[in-house]
This record gives C-alpha cells, sequence and structure tokens, in this order.
C-alpha cells in the first residue's frame, strides 16, 4: 500500500447482523451472532428487491449497502467512478445450489439463472448496471486482507487520476455448510457488508482518510481510539469511525491494522474543516 496517501470519504453504508445502516457497523461482536444462524438476510419488504430478485444474497446486500453510500451524492460519472468489491465466498452458496440442482435434475436442467452467481465477480457486474457505473470494476479476493486490499486499491485509482469516485464495497459471508470454518479459512466470525465511496482529498483541506504504512504517532486525547482491526474488516471499521466522528464530534479517528507481511498500517480518519463529513 502506498504511504500517506489521502482520500476523502464522501458516503458510509453498512450491514451487519445489528442492523441496517452506518449506525449499526460499530456494534460490537458480543451483540452479534455468529455462526450459521448469524447469516445476513435482506428485508423482504424492501421494495427496491424487486429489482434484485433473481440475484443472489451477497449481490442483493451489496446493492442495499451501497444505496446508503450513495444517499444524498450527486449522481456519480458513469465513466469516471470506479466500482471495487472485496470478496472472498460470496459465490459458494451459488455454487453448491446448482451442484444439488445438477445432480436432482441433470446438468441440462439447472436453472440458467443461477451460473452468473457462482462467478466471484458477479456483485460487480450487478452494480455496474443497476447504478450505471461504466468505469474501472474489478473484484478483489485475498484471504484475511482483501478488505485492506480493496481500500488500497481504490486509493491507488484516485492518486493515478484514474477515477473521480470510487465505490468500494466488501461483502464478509461466511462459508457455508458443508464448508464452515473449519474446511476453509476465514478470518472473521461475523458477516458483515461495508460501502463507502470515495473522492480525491483536495490540496488544500484537512480532511479524508490517510493511509500510512509507517508506525503512527501516540494517540492524542481528541482522537477517538479504536482497537486493533483485522485487515478483512478495515473498511467496516471506516464506516464506523465516520459514523462516531457525526455522532461524537471527535477531532480525529484511528484505525490500526497490519498488512501480509505484518507491517503496521494506520489508517486516519479526519473531519473536514467545517467539523462535518459530506
Amino acid at each position: 500500500m502506498t504511504n500517506d496517501v489521502q482520500v476523502q470519504v464522501l458516503g458510509v453504508g453498512a450491514i451487519t447482523k445489528a442492523g441496517f445502516g452506518a449506525a449499526f457497523a460499530g456494534s460490537p461482536p458480543s451483540v452479534i451472532e455468529t455462526g450459521v444462524s448469524a447469516a445476513l438476510v435482506p428485508d423482504s419488504g424492501d421494495a427496491r428487491l424487486k429489482r434484485m430478485k433473481k440475484w443472489s444474497r451477497s449481490s442483493q446486500l451489496a446493492c442495499l449497502a451501497v444505496h446508503e453510500a450513495l444517499s444524498g451524492q450527486p449522481e456519480p460519472d458513469p465513466v469516471r467512478t470506479a466500482i471495487i468489491i472485496g470478496a472472498d465466498y460470496t459465490n459458494l452458496e451459488a455454487i453448491l445450489a446448482m451442484d444439488a440442482e445438477a445432480k436432482q435434475y441433470g446438468v441440462n436442467g439447472t436453472n440458467p439463472a443461477l451460473f452468473p452467481e457462482t462467478v466471484l465477480n458477479v456483485i460487480g457486474g450487478h452494480l455496474s448496471s443497476y447504478f450505471r457505473i461504466a468505469g474501472v470494476n474489478v473484484t478483489i479476493s485475498s484471504g484475511s486482507h482483501t478488505g485492506l486490499k480493496a481500500l488500497g486499491y481504490a486509493a491507488d485509482l484516485l492518486r493515478l487520476g484514474l477515477a473521480d469516485r470510487v465505490i468500494v464495497c466488501v461483502v464478509l459471508l461466511l462459508p457455508p455448510p458443508p464448508f464452515g470454518q473449519r474446511t476453509l479459512p476465514c478470518a472473521y466470525e461475523r458477516e458483515s457488508v461495508a460501502a463507502l465511496l470515495l473522492g480525491p482529498a483536495a490540496a488544500d483541506a484537512e480532511a479524508g482518510i490517510a493511509l500510512r504504512s509507517e508506525a503512527a504517532p501516540e494517540a492524542e486525547e481528541h482522537r477517538c481510539p479504536l482497537a486493533a482491526t483485522a485487515a478483512s474488516e478495515v473498511p467496516l471499521a471506516v464506516v464506523s469511525a465516520v459514523h462516531r466522528i457525526r455522532q461524537e464530534g471527535c477531532g480525529e479517528a484511528v484505525i490500526a491494522t497490519s498488512d501480509e507481511s505484518g507491517n503496521d498500517v494506520r489508517l486516519t480518519l479526519l473531519p473536514h474543516a467545517d467539523g462535518g463529513w459530506r
């Protein structure tokens, strides 16, 4: 990850077992069930699901979280907006469903609507179509570091001028039976979805997210301290920190994590000069 990259957080969205919305992003694991019973399920009464009825659970959840992140923002330029998806096991449910149908009805009798959902990058495809985004569309799958890498990739696109806006959506779903966490490595114990709308930070603005790979300075009193965060859940922690800054008026928040090489990474969130996030 590039040192001292700064981007601007324009919108956030999240879904956890505690509830739908960024306000629930910081709910501690102790109040969120873990295991199969903790599967996130979209609200069947949500009218927006009518356009997503053939989508997988992971794609529906991602779209709802991105909806929140884009809420209140100007319509993004379709070509200059990128979509970065972070996902590891989001296609396994569709693979299992297709395998079950093939065994029951034969290969030629499977539901063709299932096939696209078996591909890991289908979430990005659905979001591109739904929100009419034609820019860079990348899916990152890097195990325990998927979340951090997705955020770093987005920051690089903005730094290099390859996009004016980047939608980052990291979907963490638990491996379904018969896989389970014992069969497949899983760096998290709860399901969650985090969405961020990022833009380049203005040169004269003290705002945004600074991504640094060197050791961070000692926390100061005006910061909102956050415990060390697993790299996979960094985007969710960012959503939570932004919400805390908005609600508690903290001057600064720091998220501590580590990269694949074990190096310290500090994400510092600084509010705008006027004290509010846009």
